[in-house]
């Protein structure tokens, strides 16, 4: 009984800490290659002020979500781009064109999850509609 209750206030002191700490400011882009359903994505992480965030560990992954672990991909770590600090890049293969849900996952500089949704066409990829 007293691990339960001392696991309890573990989790709250962390939740709390957590909730405490700013977000990242994260932005994804993607556009097609010349490949067939592969995708060039660039991911921009800048911290709440503005400032570009080097030494960012960011894995992409993305799944459909009109259908449900039907069509998923498998993740791929984003690599840094020279000369420009705070921007990563990752080529992603889709199966299929449509709406996906590209899920960001941050180890460093610490522990986040990002999730956009795009539609991704053959000749260009937009922000998916909202419903």
């Amino acid at each position: 009984m007293r691990r339960v209750a001392v696991a309890a206030c573990l989790a709250v002191l962390v939740s709390v800490a957590s909730a405490q700490v700013p977000r990242l400011r994260v932005d994804l882009g993607c556009q097609p290659t010349e490949a067939s359903l592969v995708f060039l994505c660039t991911v921009d992480v800048a911290d709440p002020a503005g400032k570009a965030v080097e030494g960012v560990e960011v894995t992409l992954s993305a799944d459909m979500p009109s259908m449900p672990m039907a069509h998923n991909v498998r993740p791929v770590k984003a690599e840094p781009v020279a000369g420009r600090p705070g921007r990563y890049q990752a080529r992603i293969t889709l199966e299929m064109t449509g709406e996906w849900a590209v899920r960001l996952r941050f180890d460093a500089p610490r522990p986040d999850v990002v999730v956009r949704k795009l539609d991704f066409q053959k000749d260009k990829v937009s922000p998916a509609a909202t419903r």
